[in-house]
């Protein structure tokens, strides 16, 4: 739980500092920010940001599902330095795309964190509950080994007819 300030900065917690420093140490005061489906603002290590640009550079705004995301993620997307105190200041648009407003809640990955205003957070949570039992067997079974292919032959006895 965070709270944004008047000036839409708010701070990167500790522990994020030290996953950033082990994954980009010569980028660690930088990190990229993009909008969510989800209404969160994603903060991504520098290289994972990168790797997000070139993703939407290859994709075609003459597609309609790719515009909308060059749109909605890419044209919100910007990289940011960090102050002095480990903060970052929010672009006001986005936060209003994702209803940020003073009380956020961070949630971290592996690759990246989400920035979530605390109601957005709630009701995602709410509806999520309904579908993670599900979706954790899904993920489960996914990554399960795959079954042996099994072969059967039929052989024919008697004489063959043509």
């Amino acid at each position: 739980e965070m709270l944004v300030d008047a000036k839409l900065r708010v701070g990167i917690p500790e522990r994020f500092m030290k996953v950033l420093k082990q994954i980009c140490p010569d980028h660690v005061d930088q990190i990229g920010l993009a909008a969510t489906p989800d209404r969160s603002i994603k903060l991504m290590p520098y290289p994972y940001f990168m790797a997000a640009l070139e993703q939407w550079n290859a994709l075609d705004d003459r597609i309609s599902d790719q515009r909308v995301v060059l749109n909605l993620s890419a044209g919100f997307a910007d990289l940011l330095k960090l102050d002095k105190q480990n903060r970052i200041r929010l672009n006001p648009e986005m936060c209003k795309f994702c209803n940020i407003t003073r009380e956020v809640i961070i949630v971290g990955t592996l690759k990246y964190m989400q920035i979530f205003d605390r109601g957005v957070w709630n009701t995602l949570v709410r509806k999520g509950m309904s579908k993670f039992g599900g979706a954790a067997d899904a993920v489960a079974a996914k990554a399960a080994e795959p079954a042996p292919v099994q072969l059967i032959v039929q052989a024919r006895t008697g004489p063959e007819t043509g």
